[in-house]
């Protein structure tokens, strides 16, 4: 049986209509105890923020947590350096994700970072369909090989026949726009009016290798 082995590409952009916010927050005591205290104080205090900017109770969700001890390197009186214990750190980070909405992610930003909980914070632009433009993504590079197999069938003067195989990794796709959106923190504590942006396109590509049986 004689065959043709073809590798489709595709690519796709889609218009960003998503902000993903992350949270990263760090509580720190010698006594860990108190540091699971203190994060519990700042996810409370974090999620009151939320709740009075017009977001569900639950929208706060977790996508890490950790507590781990910390040591210092520090030289004894020969020189020789030891580990120091330094205490606890319960790490947690967060994400919440809203419409598209400038205004409104000035206004959380201003909030979080004027709180005692001062977490360190990232901005992402994001779609909220990530399956339609992947499974979007598949079609057309399922289309483009199909295309190029019967280019070069008509081309060879054969016929293209049944397809035998395909072969695709699909890993994960990263679903966020590459614009970065960055404040200083001491410039989140004033308020200051929103600027309105237009996030670059998410950007995705995508291949997979068939085989037909050629007639």
């Amino acid at each position: 049986m004689s065959s043709i082995i073809v590798r489709g590409s595709g690519s796709i952009s889609a218009a960003p209509d998503m902000i993903r916010l992350e949270l990263d927050m760090q509580s720190r005591s010698t006594d860990c105890g108190e540091a699971m205290e203190k994060a519990e104080d700042s996810l409370a205090e974090i999620r009151g923020i939320l709740e009075s900017c017009g977001f569900e109770k639950d929208a706060l969700r977790t996508s890490g947590f950790d507590v781990r001890t910390e040591y210092e390197s520090l030289p004894d009186e020969k020189g020789n350096y030891r580990s120091v214990f330094r205490g606890y750190c319960c790490a947690h980070q967060m994400n919440v994700e809203f419409p598209l909405d400038t205004v409104l992610l000035a206004e959380v930003l201003r909030r979080i970072s004027a709180s005692k909980a001062a977490p360190q914070l990232s901005v992402q632009f994001t779609v909220k369909d990530t399956e339609s433009a992947k499974e979007e993504l598949i079609r057309i590079t399922a289309a483009d090989a199909r295309k190029k197999a019967e280019l070069l069938c008509q081309a060879s003067g054969v016929t293209l026949g049944r397809l035998i195989r395909i072969s695709y990794d699909r890993a994960e796709k990263n679903m966020i726009s590459q614009t970065r959106y960055g404040i200083g923190n001491d410039c989140l504590c004033f308020p200051a009016k929103a600027v309105s942006i237009e996030p670059a396109d998410v950007k995705l590509s995508d291949s997979a290798e068939f085989e037909w049986e050629i007639i």
